[in-house]
């Protein structure tokens, strides 16, 4: 008798076909090709199921324009100031041709669940609950041709064209975003995916180069779900005519950008690339305090001064002052 073998697979990729793509108003779909009008116009595709055997939502995409974002949104709902409840989310900007994922969020616990079901949910992580795929332009006009979305493993991510980021060792750095944006109005603005956070820590340096700076040089870091200053970094920026900085002083701060990501906007600069930075010697040190107008903050992120007993962040280093 002669027996026969059948190779299986062991992937779990699974691709969501376009086709299920709903648009919103003011949109158009020609092929595989979303045309977006002005005022963050887009669509999604419902999903409403746990998603949990995955690691990564990805999307394959070429002739993007007008940098729209890609995400994910999860059937938990977060309150807005500007907007009231909305389904807390994350998204990734595409620009060009190329390949931008989303890690699934197995960790974050839905702590109110979905607004329209009497807060369904509630105990689940996110990944259990994913509402729908979207694609959605900023406030201007924007288009982008979809070649595959697919929810698989981080393996088969990457062999697709993935980025996972890794974190660097002391002193080297991490580049989380690269290319030539104009900040000349309050209108613009760009973000950094959350996955670029997973493999950051506290104290580490986010550093970004500019050029072409004028009078009104004025860079921000926002929050990235209702735009105010996300303090616990804009408290401790530094900048000049080549670059500016900020540190993440606390725990809160990380947990936030491995959530949300960043977002940044400001006036009077072009912004060129975004940088992670890991502090030469992450170990703590005693500082006499000798230059007594160093900005430092405590590990609360509360600006403290050199008359302060215990360990304070300054330039992304620790000190413990006695």
């Amino acid at each position: 008798m002669t027996l026969s073998f059948i190779a299986l697979s062991a992937s779990a990729k699974e691709e969501i076909s376009f086709s299920q793509f709903q648009i919103w108003d003011n949109c158009t779909i020609e092929g595989n090709t979303l045309n977006m009008g002005s005022g963050y116009k887009g669509g999604a595709i419902a999903i409403g199921r746990d998603m949990t055997e995955y690691d990564y939502v990805w999307i394959k995409y070429s002739n993007a324009t007008g940098s729209p974002n890609f995400g994910i949104t999860y059937d938990e709902w977060q309150y807005n100031a500007d907007w009231g409840p909305v389904f807390a989310s994350t998204t990734s900007t595409m620009e060009g041709s190329g390949v931008v994922g989303i890690k699934i969020d197995k960790k974050t616990v839905m702590v109110n669940g979905n607004a329209e079901t009497d807060g369904a949910g509630k105990g689940d992580v996110y990944g259990q609950h994913v509402q729908q795929i979207t694609i959605q332009g900023q406030s201007g006009t924007a288009a982008v041709t979809v070649e595959g979305i697919y929810f698989g493993t981080t393996a088969e991510f990457v062999a697709d064209g993935g980025d996972v980021p890794v974190r660097p060792d002391a002193g080297g750095s991490l580049t989380l975003w690269e290319g030539e944006l104009v900040y000349n109005g309050w209108g613009v603005s760009s973000t950094v995916a959350a996955k670029y956070f997973d493999v950051a820590e506290v104290g580490d340096i986010i550093y970004c180069y500019v050029k072409d700076v004028t009078a009104e040089y004025n860079p921000i870091f926002k929050n990235i779900n209702d735009w105010s200053d996300f303090a616990d970094i804009q408290n401790t920026i530094s900048k000049d005519d080549n670059h500016f900085e900020g540190t993440i002083a606390t725990q809160s701060a990380l947990d936030f950008l491995k959530a949300n990501g960043l977002r940044f906007q400001g006036l009077g600069f072009t912004l060129t690339k975004v940088e992670l930075r890991v502090p030469e010697d992450t170990h703590i040190h005693e500082t006499t305090a000798t230059n007594q107008n160093e900005v430092r903050y405590n590990l609360a992120g509360q600006p403290v001064d050199a008359s302060y007993k215990g360990v304070v962040i300054m330039k992304g280093h620790k000190y413990l002052q006695k």
